[in-house]
């Protein structure tokens, strides 16, 4: 190496120090396809962010439906008012927790998976994102058309109407996950980090919300405009990010490496479709996948269908009033401590993804333990309460929150790393895909719960 190539590499090494985000040459001396190239630096961390922004609108629809459910879906849309002292909560209300997540994540999961084996033009993810991002923002705006609609007298139509929509949200909300992870998976691990990160963020963000407009405001229009309008701005927000994506460097260098593999071609633009890559690259990355979709198998049978109807004693004392119990003990625990966990995933790596099914089946103990708790005291059979702490179903639930977090960032993390470069876009979506898979069969395993309390 001569001199003055030698001094180009020291001045973007200082380059890399003072403007990059974090160390981002680590993981790319690892894959990188040509030793002398060095990559260009994510200044101001602007493609971090961008990514941490999309993770929080992959979740921020789902958020705001979950969290917005109990006073506006089952206690205002879904049940019927006889009087102004009777009312009565329809079948609809009744189940709408276990039908809503049903109806989001099957599409969810059938986008997710048929995205993995469309051939992408020269891996380019960014048209994905645009078209699915507009079919998101459309179906939030079809929702909010319907909310100053009296819905007392059609109950069965409003909640069919409300399902195509959620199914047309969340497919299009499939494909948009699954591009964003496989779009994340060129770039070193962090990143696929900082989606997950904003995932839990978008969490986060709405319990505090749904927390600050119970204090504001009961009505339950007034809330509902709130929360739909915000999630519209954050998905209009990530669709005109998406685009500025082609204008960092560190964005096109990480793009091209990916799409070269030792003879120059690029794998994503084959067709028709190489079973044999995807079939290795499947079970080069089987654990993690397992992992990833035993994670949300556990977490999605517990929050929100358990956590959110699990009730302090009659007669126990505790500090939380009846009014913010659920939006403080559920929504806001569950995605600030889960959020703390992904973040936490950013400095400490443990146990490495060999080990890591061990703490991760160790989580299935979480489902019993929420079940013999207070839960859905109001229809519970001859099932005893074992849980009769209110602190102790606390500390349950904060352990449960943070090893979702963690040990998702840690599979999501370690899932691409399990292949090339050039196939770890595949390795992402396939993640993806394991996400959403553990989210819907956990979903799915809560009607089993609910049949098994009432028993």
């Amino acid at each position: 190496m001569t001199k003055k190539s030698y001094a180009i590499t020291r001045s973007e090494t200082t380059a890399t120090k003072t403007e990059g985000c974090l160390s981002d040459n680590g993981p790319s001396a690892e894959h990188s396809t040509s030793s002398m190239r060095r990559p260009p630096t994510d200044r101001y961390c602007l493609v971090y962010i961008i990514m941490l922004l999309h993770g929080v609108g992959v979740l921020i629809p789902w958020n705001m439906l979950i969290t917005i459910a109990p006073f506006y879906f089952i206690q205002y849309k879904l049940t019927y008012f006889e009087s102004q002292d009777k009312k009565t909560v329809s079948y609809y209300g009744q189940h709408f927790f276990s039908l809503i997540g049903i109806f989001s994540q099957v599409p969810n999961l059938l986008l997710n998976g048929i995205n993995i084996l469309l051939p992408t033009k020269k891996g380019n993810f960014i048209g994905r994102i645009g078209v699915s991002l507009s079919a998101v923002a459309a179906s939030i705006i079809s929702i909010m058309i319907m909310i100053p609609i009296n819905s007392n007298n059609w109950i069965d139509t409003f909640f069919w109407i409300t399902m195509l929509l959620v199914v047309i949200l969340n497919g299009a909300n499939g494909l948009y996950q699954n591009s964003v992870y496989g779009l994340a998976a060129r770039f070193p691990q962090r990143y696929i980090n900082a989606i997950i990160l904003g995932n839990n963020l978008a969490g986060t963000f709405v319990a505090v919300m749904n927390i600050l407009t119970l204090a504001i405001t009961t009505h339950p229009i007034y809330s509902a405009v709130i929360y739909f309008s915000i999630a519209l701005s954050v998905v209009v927000l990530c669709l005109g990010s998406t685009f500025l994506l082609k204008k960092f460097p560190f964005y096109t260098y990480y793009s091209q490496q990916a799409m070269e593999t030792e003879g120059g071609e690029n794998f994503i633009q084959q067709s028709p479709i190489n079973w044999t890559t995807y079939r290795e690259v499947f079970f080069k990355t089987f654990p993690q996948l397992l992992n990833v979709f035993t994670i949300f198998f556990v977490t999605l049978t517990c929050f929100p269908a358990m956590t959110a109807e699990i009730k302090p004693l009659k007669g126990e004392a505790f500090f939380i009033g009846d009014k913010y119990f659920t939006g403080v003990t559920c929504f806001l625990l569950f995605n600030l401590f889960a959020f703390l966990g992904s973040l936490g995933a950013n400095f400490v790596k443990f146990p490495n993804r060999k080990y890591l099914w061990i703490p991760v089946f160790g989580r299935l103990i979480f489902i019993p333990f929420f079940f013999f708790c207070n839960y859905a005291p109001e229809i519970r059979g001859v099932m005893p309460v074992y849980v009769t702490s209110t602190f102790v179903y606390l500390l349950g639930a904060v352990l449960m929150s943070f090893t979702s977090g963690y040990y998702c960032s840690l599979g999501m993390m370690y899932a691409p790393k399990s292949v090339s470069t050039n196939h770890a876009p595949i390795a992402g979506m396939m993640s993806a895909f394991s996400l959403i898979l553990g989210i819907t069969v956990g979903l799915g395993f809560t009607f089993a719960i609910k049949w098994l309390i009432k028993e």
